[in-house]
């Protein structure tokens, strides 16, 4: 009985591989050369090419059509499309110089029609196109990196400056495929130095090193100083929203500590008003809104009751506890933006380092100002409520 069971399992074993087997191999096995696609078309794009043809008329076992070339690094590579699509794209190629590409019809049983040789120039590359587009110019406190992205190609843009030593190092890396975009690096004295760029696609092409475009390549940053925020004020006007509802407090705004939050109570007409004495004259270079909270409560990005639309004033002298906004400078209307564009409660890794990093507003005009008003009109899922995290500002002290 015991030998009979151990063929029984001996038999399924072998029954059971077969089939794995099978599984792995050929559905047809059979020495049938494909026919050729026909019709081909090659049109260039930027760095790459469309390839478009009509199947085989006997194509009933097709299985795909494969490209095969010569990559921008000298290496063969190769790209399948199955055998209900009539296109082929290949991407990735760093210059513009003439490439040749193989095309093979495969069937079911991996047998390999006869290439058909085409040739094609690409267009430029997407990397070279957004270097094209880069500035680099002075900034408050550093430089700004300006660029467009057209194709919305997926690129890595770092930001170089000189270290303690005078070597070019990288400081910061964006990852972005946005349209047109900017960054900033901050925090350096008003003296000359050296900033730059290099901009890196999924294909590991890289671009030039790019420069300042001045005559020594060199600039310098604009004069600014963090606030003091020990020095503010509480001031309150009649229009002035309550920023101490729920588990909010007016001073949270101010306080350097992202896991505290201020927060209105909802049932104030719009905009929502908050008022600050700076302490100081000053003249504003930028100031940053952080969003409740990139530490204790991220699912709270681009969401909730975060600041969306809004208006900043400012004033040397108060003009009048009415607090009309009709007797203060209007600094700047602000809009808090998701890089990404994705619906609420979709956050791409780009969104949320701009969440962590805070919706910046710089200011184009040398306005001396002492008082500061925040006038919020939306949040970002229209709560009536609003609530963030911290207010931060800088600027050249006047007095």
């Amino acid at each position: 009985m015991m030998k009979q069971l151990i063929g029984i399992l001996v038999s399924m074993c072998l029954v059971l591989l077969a089939c794995e087997e099978n599984e792995h191999g050929p559905l047809i096995s059979d020495g049938t050369i494909p026919s050729v696609i026909e019709n081909v078309v090659v049109t260039p794009t930027n760095g790459g090419l469309d390839i478009s043809y009509d199947l085989p008329s006997n194509n009933g076992d097709l299985l795909y059509v494969k490209a095969v070339y010569t990559d921008s690094k000298g290496r063969e590579a190769e790209v399948k499309t199955s055998a209900y699509d009539n296109e082929i794209k290949i991407l990735g190629f760093s210059d513009t110089a003439e490439k040749s590409v193989k095309l093979y019809s495969v069937d079911r049983s991996e047998n390999h029609s006869e290439p058909i040789t085409v040739t094609g120039t690409p267009l430029t590359p997407p990397v070279f196109l957004v270097q094209e587009s880069m500035e680099i110019t002075a900034d408050f406190g550093g430089a700004r990196f300006t660029w467009d992205n057209t194709l919305k190609t997926p690129i890595t843009i770092e930001l170089m400056t000189t270290n303690e030593i005078g070597d070019l190092a990288t400081v910061e890396t964006i990852y972005t495929e946005q349209e047109a975009s900017r960054s900033s690096l901050r925090g350096y004295e008003s003296s000359p130095r050296l900033f730059a760029a290099v901009i890196r696609d999924r294909y590991d092409n890289f671009s030039d090193t790019i420069y300042a475009d001045t005559s020594d390549q060199l600039l310098t940053p604009l004069f600014e100083v963090r606030l003091d925020k020990t020095k503010f004020q509480k001031v309150i006007l009649d229009n002035d929203d309550n920023w101490d509802a729920w588990e909010g407090d007016y001073w949270n705004c101010f306080d350097d500590d992202l896991t505290t939050i201020v927060h209105t109570q909802g049932d104030h007409p719009r905009p929502s008003i908050m008022t600050v004495d700076l302490g100081v004259v000053v003249t504003l270079s930028r100031f940053n809104v952080i969003q409740r909270s990139p530490e204790n409560a991220r699912h709270f990005a681009f969401t909730h009751g975060n600041p969306k639309t809004y208006t900043v004033y400012g004033a040397k002298e108060l003009p009048g506890q009415d607090g009309n906004l009709d007797d203060w400078i209007k600094l700047r209307d602000c809009e808090s933006i998701k890089p990404s564009g994705s619906p609420i409660g979709t956050n791409t890794d780009e969104d949320m380092d701009h969440f962590d990093a805070g919706d910046e507003y710089t200011f184009d005009e040398p306005v001396e100002i002492r008082y500061f008003r925040f006038a919020v009109h939306s949040t970002w899922d229209g709560a009536g409520y609003i609530d963030f995290s911290e207010m931060t500002f800088w600027g050249n002290i006047v007095e």
